[in-house]
């Protein structure tokens, strides 16, 4: 629960942050594509279709490892507390090897779900750059179509230099925007602790036996 809480409250207002700094970004520089060579739009907007397809795909796997990562991670957790806890109790018995095994299985599978996250957001960054890629060099091909004396050889510099940016700033928005919907799990996770319900109280004073005649003691054939 304690990761939790400081995914919520460290991680995820960052999260939102840099998402929302990068998408505006991002679409800035398509912006200034479009304005110097209308013709991309045939080109971005199919980009941007496919790449929210992709985000899609993309999450639908991330938040099921996400959630398996959450799950192996509090049993390797508990298992080093309860072991750092009763070291002495596992020396005194000669169990060292055994706890020592089952520290590093617990670790290999918090390990796997954390390594295919990894795999699958590399996945999604290679297809994010291709298409950027494909837009900047439509752009580049478009403008060196136009007419001479079209657009000035600054402008053109300047357009060129904000596609470069394109390709940095789209995958940067589209992996902050992942990485927000991959936070908002320990959202989940927390929310559902609330609802788990609390164990009985040890003593319940409206529930205890009635007895109508008080304790008393007895005692027969007494011999001192």
């Amino acid at each position: 629960v304690s990761s939790d809480l400081s995914i919520i409250d460290l991680d995820l207002p960052f999260s939102f942050v840099f998402s929302l700094g990068d998408t505006l970004n991002a679409y800035s520089n398509l912006g200034v594509l479009v304005v110097a060579t209308w013709e991309v739009l045939f080109v971005s907007v199919p980009m941007i279709v496919l790449a929210i397809r992709l985000q899609r795909y993309y999450l639908a796997s991330a938040k099921e490892l996400m959630r398996i990562n959450g799950t192996t991670k509090s049993a390797l957790v508990n298992h080093l507390g309860e072991s750092i806890s009763g070291a002495i109790t596992i020396r005194a018995f000669g169990e060292e090897d055994r706890f020592f095994a089952k520290n590093l299985d617990l670790v290999d599978k918090n390990a796997g779900p954390y390594f295919c996250n990894f795999a699958a957001t590399e996945w999604l960054i290679q297809r994010l750059e291709i298409m950027s890629a494909s837009v900047l060099s439509f752009s580049a091909f478009v403008m060196a179509l136009l007419p001479q004396g079209t657009f000035s050889p600054g402008f053109v510099g300047m357009v060129l230099s904000y596609g470069l940016s394109l390709n940095v700033s789209f995958v940067c928005s589209i992996q902050n925007q992942c990485n927000l919907a991959n936070q908002i799990i320990s959202v989940e996770r927390v929310n559902q602790y609330m609802d788990i319900q609390s164990e009985a109280t040890e003593v319940v004073e409206e529930n205890r036996p009635y007895c109508k005649i008080g304790p008393k003691m007895a005692m027969w054939n007494l011999e001192i």
